[in-house]
């Protein structure tokens, strides 16, 4: 099988598996009551390891773009793709607490007094009585994301200096099929009103960043 076809395959699995996971959790907020749903985001539980699974696919697959780079002597790229690495690996540790709970860990003094859960992660902490995950992590994410998935093709399609700076560092940019399915994700998402359905969210943006990184768009490609 070519590889083209292969990975276009990967995304449509990727895509309904995505698509069957959030219509599941709606089923169970709807239909079997806040208690089921919670069960199913609960921390450690099938989408918040599927989210870490996810991010840290996505990790791995930008470390190859690094080495495939590296190759090419394509120093801005291998820049892009390295940030990609360390941010999306950050971000899988960080979505299970570094893996302290599957190993056992127990959290330091200065975690177990400034994080809101008492875990080793930098997302939870509390500074100065407020959450750090929503001072820093939820707004300015739900910007960058925003951007990025909306205006960002039509900036580099209408704005020269945005598309060469886009072509120069190579910067993965999302293709319709990825659009579309963050789209209907969160629109699905948004009609729960329930106590942690953003979890719901985190899995939708690593399954399909995932996708992304795996066959992206490029400033002046199709």
């Amino acid at each position: 099988m070519e590889t083209k076809k292969l990975i276009s395959w990967v995304e449509i699995l990727v895509s309904s598996a995505l698509l069957i996971f959030i219509a599941y959790g709606l089923y169970l907020g709807f239909v079997q009551g806040e208690d089921r749903f919670l069960s199913y985001v609960q921390e450690d539980g099938f989408i918040e390891n599927l989210t870490a699974l996810f991010l840290f696919l996505c990790s791995l697959v930008c470390l190859f773009r690094v080495f495939e780079y590296r190759k090419m002597k394509k120093s801005l790229w291998v820049f892009t793709y390295a940030a990609l690495t360390i941010l999306f690996f950050f971000a899988a540790g960080e979505e299970i607490s570094w893996g302290q709970r599957i190993f056992g860990i127990e959290s330091s003094e200065f975690f177990l007094e400034h994080n809101k859960q008492a875990e080793t992660n930098l997302h939870n902490m509390i500074v100065k009585g407020k959450n750090l995950n929503r001072l820093i992590f939820a707004a300015p994410m739900f910007i960058v994301l925003t951007i990025y998935f909306v205006f960002l093709r039509l900036m580099v399609a209408k704005i020269p200096f945005i598309s060469n700076l886009a072509g120069r560092f190579r910067v993965p940019l999302p293709r319709n099929l990825h659009i579309i399915v963050v789209v209907i994700a969160t629109l699905m998402v948004l009609s729960l009103k329930m106590v942690k359905v953003s979890e719901l969210h985190e899995v939708s943006f690593a399954m399909v960043f995932f996708m992304i990184f795996l066959n992206p768009l490029y400033a002046g490609n199709k």
